[in-house]
């Protein structure tokens, strides 16, 4: 969970810029995000598209987001059971508010991202 300093101004006011970005700065965070935007994920689906996250991290940050009512756990009811994630209204109302980020990074970061890309392609080709 967030804690209360992380969404309150110096004075202990609420904050709501603070307390979006403590959610969202919370490191796999807007990658769930993303990857719930299509529709309902599985577990182990969202695992591999998110990549880098262990799954114990993934699974305490999708506790978090059903927590702040931004992700809903379905169970299936199949033999065996497994369970679905998906965005709720609150989520996709999040999810487009990080998408204006998206159109940025696209003005404003594809020249860097070019840029690490050359010197990370010619440092493996040195080393």
């Amino acid at each position: 969970m967030i804690e209360r300093k992380l969404v309150s101004t110096p004075e202990g006011d609420y904050c709501p810029v603070r307390a979006t970005l403590a959610l969202v700065g919370q490191k796999w965070v807007p990658h769930i995000v993303y990857h719930l935007m299509p529709g309902k994920r599985r577990f182990n689906e969202l695992s591999r598209d998110v990549g880098g996250c262990n799954s114990r991290t993934l699974r305490d940050r999708l506790a978090d987001l059903e927590g702040v009512g931004v992700v809903s756990r379905h169970i299936v009811e199949t033999m065996p059971p497994r369970v679905e994630y998906e965005l709720t209204a609150r989520g996709q109302e999040l999810a487009q508010a990080l998408s204006p980020l998206a159109g940025w990074g696209t003005r404003h970061m594809v020249d860097d991202f070019d840029e690490i890309e050359k010197v990370n392609g010619s440092a493996t080709a040195a080393g």
